[in-house]
């Protein structure tokens, strides 16, 4: 009898425990919508997406980090070289007016601090590092037409990136929050260098 309610006891104190315990992992999903250009003559401004899934870890108050894997697509036109259609270049002023439109997948990782707070609100400042891997690229001039480059075809697949956000957070219940973050991104190290200003709606559930 004694066995049985020491039994009793330690379950009851484990689903105490449990029931008590900080939840520290979020698991989540985003969607994003994105203006881009890129950097070099004359360029243009054209709109995005892209998607992901979120794994985030929340061990202190006004802080928490995200990692993840994310898809974005970009697009933008530029005076650029046609040096992937194979045409010889003889002059400097040979830049022709190109589409760029590029699919990547890339690895985030973001810190998110929490300055300010109020009920269910919160203010949101956001620093991000991707390493992104460009898996399809597509070119369109009106004078050499359209060329689709994958795999191999595509000269330079690593690209970094780096971004900077404020947005706001919703605590929609307990263990779920809702996060708005408009941001400026850049990449540091890429055959062709993207600038973007991104908006992310991303939703957060507490696993563990």
């Amino acid at each position: 009898m004694n066995m049985k309610r020491a039994i009793y006891l330690l379950a009851f104190l484990f689903l105490s425990v449990t029931a008590g315990a900080q939840i520290n992992i979020y698991l989540g999903g985003n969607l994003q919508g994105n203006y881009s250009w890129l950097r070099g003559d004359e360029p243009a401004l054209k709109p995005g997406f892209g998607g992901g899934l979120s794994f985030v870890y929340w061990e202190y108050e006004y802080w928490f980090i995200k990692a993840g894997l994310d898809y974005t697509y970009k697009s933008s036109s530029c005076l650029h070289y046609p040096d992937d259609y194979d045409v010889p270049i003889t002059d400097p002023d040979d830049k022709v007016n190109i589409t760029f439109s590029e699919q990547c997948v890339g690895i985030p990782l973001t810190i998110y601090f929490r300055p300010y707070e109020s009920g269910a609100n919160s203010l949101l400042i956001t620093g991000s590092l991707e390493m992104m891997f460009v898996a399809h690229l597509k070119e369109n001039a009106e004078e050499y037409g359209e060329l689709i480059l994958k795999g191999n075809d595509i000269k330079s697949r690593m690209k970094s990136n780096v971004g900077f956000g404020l947005g706001y957070q919703r605590q929609l219940d307990n263990h779920m929050y809702l996060n708005i973050v408009p941001s400026f991104n850049m990449d540091i190290r890429a055959a062709r260098p993207y600038n973007s200003i991104k908006l992310t709606v991303e939703l957060l559930f507490g696993v563990y």
